[in-house]
């Protein structure tokens, strides 16, 4: 079994794979030589475990199999070498530029304090900053199942979160139409959230750029129908103190509580110049006389509710009832004499104005 070289397979992509490069039939002996181009740094994976990083260079391997016997081993064990090598090629002064869609996240709209749904699409070019650390989370055990086909998908994924949390953060402080206006002012703003998320996993950012954000049509009903509800809200009260401060002259805050009870205003509704007021006091005293005669109406019916309280009052019984008694001896008119007299003789009644008993004879 001779010894294998190993090189960069090459393409476009930040990190490349040459995944278990000792298969069936083939092993990567001890002496295997390892070529890493410029701007490169490489990692072998021999059975799970990650070697140290390779710069750009030209290496020997050494997985502990031997070359004279690997031929015999695998007559013994039907071709299973019994080692599985991967090694990965990471460029570290590459960036790669992307076109992102963001999905459905939430934000919360600052106006009515709900929560709605957006979507962004933007622009990111990023390169890796530390190999080991993206591999550690990009990677996992550096098994021969993944494959370079799933890098791209799997780094997408990554520098994805850290976006849509910044820019929720963002636009959650904007009205909605400012959203497609301020694209700049947010981008620039998500920038440093978004820059140190990607620092997490080993990944630069180079430029980021926001395109659009847009909002379902579910959403947009949603908030339109609030919005119109607070305009309306809004209308009926700015309808009604607009009437209120023409009554009162602008002066609604400062009404008293005879304003209030009787709705006439006592005051700024007649002019005291003597071009409109000739005489001088007219003007005000008419709407002292207004109020005069709306309490002169109020108070009949104040007197009942007032004489049944001060009636049923633990703190007035005692009093009137004495005062009762005290005029009714007082004031009491004498009693009414009767129609007829009692006979002394017969004991029959005989009319008052009788002398004498018209039974008996009996003179009074």
């Amino acid at each position: 079994m001779y010894q294998s070289i190993i090189r960069d397979p090459g393409g476009t992509g930040l990190i490349r794979i040459q995944p278990d490069v000792c298969g069936q039939y083939s092993a990567i002996v001890n002496g295997s030589i390892l070529i890493v181009p410029p701007g490169t740094t490489a990692f072998v994976a021999i059975n799970g475990t990650l070697s140290h990083p390779y710069g750009p260079g030209r290496y020997e391997i050494f997985t502990g199999v031997d070359p004279f016997f690997v031929r015999l081993r695998n007559i013994l064990t039907r071709g299973d070498s019994g080692t599985t090598v991967s090694v990965f090629f990471v460029s570290t002064e590459r960036a790669k530029f992307v076109k992102l869609g963001t999905g459905e996240f939430p934000f919360r709209e600052h106006r009515f304090r709900i929560t709605m749904k957006a979507l962004a699409s933007c622009n990111l070019s990023f390169s890796v900053s530390n190999p080991l650390k993206i591999l550690t989370k990009l990677v996992g055990s550096y098994s021969s199942v993944f494959s370079e086909e799933d890098i791209d998908p799997c780094i997408e994924q990554m520098v994805i979160t850290p976006i849509r949390e910044a820019i929720s953060k963002e636009i959650s402080k904007l009205d909605i139409t400012e959203f497609n206006s301020k694209l700049s002012h947010i981008g620039n703003m998500a920038a440093a959230t978004i820059r140190n998320g990607l620092s997490e996993y080993g990944i630069k950012m180079e430029r980021f750029n926001l395109v659009a954000i847009n909002i379902p049509d579910s959403e947009i009903n949603r908030l339109y129908s609030l919005e119109q509800e607070y305009a309306g809200g809004k209308t009926r009260t700015d309808l009604e103190l607009d009437n209120l401060q023409r009554v009162w002259n602008g002066n609604v805050n400062n009404r008293t509580l005879s304003e209030m009870m009787t709705g006439i205003p006592s005051r700024g509704q007649a002019p005291s110049s003597g071009a409109t007021n000739p005489g001088g006091n007219a003007g005000g005293m008419a709407p002292m006389m207004m109020q005069m005669m709306m309490l002169s109406q109020m108070l009949p019916a104040l007197r009942e509710p007032l004489a049944d309280m001060t009636r049923h009052t633990d703190m007035f019984s005692g009093s009137t009832s004495d005062a009762q008694e005290s005029t009714s001896s007082a004031d009491a008119p004498p009693p009414i004499p009767g129609r007829y007299k009692r006979c002394p003789s017969c004991n029959g009644n005989v009319m008052r104005g009788n002398s004498v008993c018209p039974i008996c004879g009996y003179r009074f």
